[in-house]
């Protein structure tokens, strides 16, 4: 279970807008649980079917998580044509194990999805996101068992 602010969402979102028909990509950052800021990274691969994140914003986002004192809790990316599912792809690249794995789709461009995924050794297994409001309140997702 994760938890993540609406403006952080809209903001993946908004990403994954702009780059469509490309794939976005960026990371999440946070305490324990909770996403408290996102980095927004250039996709060097600049495709519509596979994203790589740019090493040296990778870097500068690395110095700054580390700076705040949070943790790398996610890498997200975007499917702008495709269902919110890890591709094949997606789970022989996971490269931070002990991360989430956020997907945007945009099959749907008016209502765009948002999933979550530990990915491990090939394996996909979806995990709950709490969407948080405000501090006092907050929505959970709805989740395929």
């Amino acid at each position: 279970m994760i938890t993540i602010t609406r403006e952080i969402v809209e903001e993946m979102e908004r990403h994954a807008k702009e780059e469509y028909p490309r794939e976005c990509c960026g990371m999440l950052a946070g305490k324990e649980q909770t996403i408290t800021r996102i980095f927004k990274t250039k996709n060097i691969a600049e495709s519509e079917d596979l994203y790589e994140l740019d090493p040296l914003e990778q870097v500068k986002a690395f110095e700054e998580i580390d700076r705040l004192s949070l943790k790398l809790l996610g890498v997200y990316h975007s499917h702008p044509d495709h269902p919110c599912y890890p591709s094949g792809l997606d789970r022989s690249q996971a490269f931070y194990p002990d991360t989430l794995f956020f997907i945007v789709s945009l099959l749907d461009f008016d209502n765009p999805q948002l999933k979550a995924f530990r990915l491990n050794k090939g394996d996909a297994v979806e995990e709950e996101i709490i969407y948080s409001h405000s501090p006092q309140s907050t929505l959970r997702s709805q989740r395929k068992k």
